[in-house]
């Protein structure tokens, strides 16, 4: 039987990196099917999170080139609380938060499937207080392994 590191919110299917997507929707479909095969979502969260960030655009740019987003939709797409997380090798376009036009090379991406709308805020507020911390910011950047990451992550106070 696979190990699987588990804990409420992260669990290692769902923690991948080092990966190479060719745009931001092709990795976006990788990670909803991540989670679906994890039976964290229903069928249609793909489709609602790519259109979400459609609309809605995730991405941030951080200090010293790093660029992030934080896809999420609608509750009624999740079954359980999850949220998946891909490294990438190569940078995908993101559009920037807030923005119609400017655009953000995103290395890394936390997808949300939260079932509150409660929770997803206090996920984004936990994600951007660690955003904003230049020194955690560079640690987190030699995080190779999902056990790392979520002891990384529960000793930043996100879990």
């Amino acid at each position: 039987m696979e190990k699987t590191s588990v804990n409420h919110f992260f669990s290692d299917r769902v923690i991948i990196f080092d990966q190479t997507f060719s745009d931001r929707n092709t990795a976006l479909k990788s990670v909803a099917d991540q989670l679906l095969k994890a039976g964290a979502v229903v069928p249609t969260f793909e489709k609602a999170i790519i259109a979400r960030e459609q609309t809605y655009p995730t991405g941030l740019q951080l200090n010293d080139g790093i660029g992030v987003a934080i896809p999420h939709t609608d509750a009624d797409q999740v079954i359980h609380d999850q949220i998946g997380f891909v490294s990438l090798k190569t940078p995908v376009e993101f559009r920037q938060m807030a923005s119609a036009t400017d655009v953000v090379s995103v290395n890394y991406l936390f997808v949300l499937a939260l079932k509150t709308a409660h929770q997803q805020l206090d996920m984004l507020q936990k994600l951007m207080g660690l955003f904003a911390d230049d020194a955690e910011m560079t640690a987190f950047r030699k995080i190779k392994t999902a056990d790392d990451f979520i002891h990384f992550m529960t000793e930043q106070g996100v879990l």
